[in-house]
């Protein structure tokens, strides 16, 4: 009886041991934020957009976006190592005038100064254009010239200028390219270009006109002027994401397209940040932190008013669709 017993013992521990083993087999991993996919739909979302227009090289001419951007080639300004091409070329455009589209194609408006100081701009239209014969990239050999779509005359700013992706030194200047803006000088006169405006058909709409030397990316923006205390300000992001697998965003309220990437993320504090304490104190802001898990893109949008030495706690991420995103960025005052 004892034996038995025994043997009865060895069955049951087998058996529990076997359990569990087999039910260590069946729990499934939890999906993590995945940094890279979230920058694949960042570059996916800018070629889905990239719009293709055929021109003559020789001649020139006008292209038109589907949302009322218009850029004029003069003749023979298409180029290869220096020299006019012939035929057929294909112009590519991408246009970005919404909060929405800026941060799901990742093109912020964080501006550069000429001392590497990083601050907030105001935009009224980010542009990449390229021009390609096939598969050869060309060359611009002279200045073409860009008109943004209509805007009413109350949303008129008069103080915008001309900004290049990497500035003068155009390495920015691919449909990938990810760098800051920097003011330009396309025509070399040592000053800022500023954006000129253009009446429109029935004298209550205008648009900004500008002139542009070199394929890639440019950006009609101002500097957001506040002449009250500024600070510094943190994001604390939930447990398991940080700068590899998550992009934060400074929104600001009342600024239809004033948007910064909290790019600096400090790792002996666990904490995104901006640059240089740049942030209006008093500010009415939104925090929106976007990751992409298992193939699904996950949000929070948080606002608050800027306190000095601003810390913003994110507590979790919501599962959500591109669209519904997009809508709701585009919907924050």
């Amino acid at each position: 009886m004892k034996n038995f017993k025994n043997i009865l013992g060895l069955i049951l521990v087998a058996v529990v041991l076997t359990s569990c083993l087999k039910n260590d087999d069946d729990i499934q991993p939890i999906p993590q934020a995945d940094g890279e996919a979230l920058l694949e739909r960042f570059l996916k979302n800018r070629t889905d957009d990239l719009e293709t227009f055929d021109l003559d090289a020789t001649t020139g001419g006008v292209i038109t976006g589907n949302q009322g951007t218009q850029v004029y080639f003069p003749p023979n300004s298409f180029g290869l190592n220096g020299n006019p091409v012939t035929g057929t070329v294909t112009v590519e455009l991408l246009e970005i005038y919404t909060k929405a589209d800026m941060l799901l194609k990742n093109k912020s408006t964080l501006g550069k100064r000429a001392n590497g100081d990083k601050e907030i701009l105001k935009s009224a239209g980010e542009f990449f254009i390229n021009g390609k014969q096939g598969a050869v990239q060309l060359e611009l050999l002279g200045m073409a010239t860009v008109n943004s779509k209509g805007i009413d005359l109350a949303d008129l700013d008069a103080n915008m200028n001309i900004f290049r992706a990497g500035g003068q030194d155009n390495d920015c200047d691919g449909i990938e390219g990810d760098c800051d803006w920097e003011e330009a000088d396309e025509d070399g006169d040592g000053k800022v270009d500023n954006a000129n405006i253009a009446d429109g058909a029935n004298g209550e709409v205008v648009s900004y006109t500008f002139s542009f030397g070199s394929f890639g990316w440019t950006n009609l923006d101002r500097w957001y002027s506040y002449t009250g205390p500024k600070t510094m300000i943190y994001v604390d992001v939930p447990e398991g994401f940080d700068a590899d697998n998550c992009a934060v965003y400074l929104s600001y309220d009342g600024e239809p397209t004033a948007l910064a990437r909290m790019d600096t993320y400090d790792n002996n504090l666990d904490l995104f940040t901006e640059h240089y304490g740049q942030i209006p104190i008093g500010q009415e802001i939104h925090i929106i932190v976007v990751a992409e898990i298992d193939g699904i893109l996950h949000y929070s949008i948080q606002g608050n008013t800027v306190v000095d030495e601003h810390i913003e706690v994110i507590t979790n991420l919501t599962p959500t669709t591109q669209a519904a995103l997009e809508a709701l960025i585009n919907g924050l005052p």
